[in-house]
């Protein structure tokens, strides 16, 4: 929903004319009426709203006020997130009843691939322990799907728009970035600052009904993952100057040591906020060379 919403009405919005803008929405329109017309519970539903709320607030965003990807993109999200709250709210449902279903179809899938691995006999017995043991902490899993959400309408977006500026014919801007490029705004340090203190210090275990300890633990998660994909950006850059063997060994390691890579890219991406590694890293404009 967070890429096939927003990708559909991008294309849509720039009067499409080219072949290939024509063959992506004939393929993407079906693949979002199937993905709209799905039977699924509350939580499903809710995901499938703010997908298309995402796709009406990111498309007006770009027209009215253009700008950076992240930043417009942010915006746009929260937007739909406040809207889809409200609406929940006309309904009757607020945000405790969608994290209580999605805790129970969680709980429900997973128990059924623990069914499905237990069929195996021993084979499965490894994979039937896990998924078992998911199962148990679906209401754990669900406190996270704030945080997962806003990651996965996150990615869709940017997705889609690297999509629509290789699928447009006459997109409403051009924009030459890369991933390599990915930044955003420095004062976001104290996102993860914030969320830690809310973790550490003593404070009430509630406000207003919202569980403080919940609360920042979704917004770590949120910035451990943005600061990652900065520190990723960052490797990326240095990667392209490295001969390939490095690289592709590097890579081999972090994928058996994913836990240390995962700690060591988030530090790089949180480094770079003072140190800007790839300005520094940067060959000068004359090539090297005074003249």
């Amino acid at each position: 929903m967070y890429l096939l919403g927003p990708l559909v009405a991008l294309l849509l919005v720039s009067r499409p004319s080219a072949r290939r803008e024509w063959i992506a929405l004939a393929v993407t329109v079906p693949l979002l009426v199937l993905s709209l017309a799905g039977a699924g519970g509350l939580f499903q539903q809710f995901v499938r709203a703010s997908g298309m709320l995402l796709a009406g607030a990111f498309v007006v965003t770009m027209l009215v006020r253009p700008g950076p990807l992240f930043g417009r993109a942010a915006f746009a999200l929260g937007l739909a997130g406040a809207a889809a709250l409200v609406w929940g709210q006309r309904l009757g449902f607020g945000w405790p009843e969608v994290q209580t279903a999605a805790a129970r179809e969680t709980s429900a899938f997973f128990s059924a691939q623990a069914t499905a691995a237990a069929s195996q006999g021993a084979a499965g017995d490894a994979a039937r322990q896990v998924f078992t043991e998911l199962a148990q902490r679906g209401e754990a899993v669900a406190a996270l799907f704030p945080a997962i959400l806003v990651l996965a309408a996150l990615a869709g977006v940017a997705l889609a728009w690297r999509l629509y500026q290789e699928l447009a014919s006459r997109p409403l801007i051009r924009t030459e970035g890369s991933f390599a490029a990915f930044r955003f705004g420095d004062q976001l340090v104290w996102i993860p600052v914030v969320a830690l203190a809310l973790l550490v210090l003593p404070l009430g275990d509630q406000v207003g009904g919202v569980s403080l300890r919940i609360l920042a633990q979704n917004i770590l998660l949120i910035a451990v993952a943005l600061y990652c994909a900065r520190g990723l950006a960052v490797f990326w850059t240095m990667a392209r100057a490295a001969p390939r063997a490095i690289v592709l060994v590097l890579t081999l390691v972090a994928v058996f040591l994913s836990p240390f890579a995962v700690s060591g890219l988030a530090l790089l991406g949180l480094a770079d906020s003072w140190v800007d590694f790839r300005r520094r890293t940067a060959p000068p404009p004359t090539g090297g060379v005074n003249r």
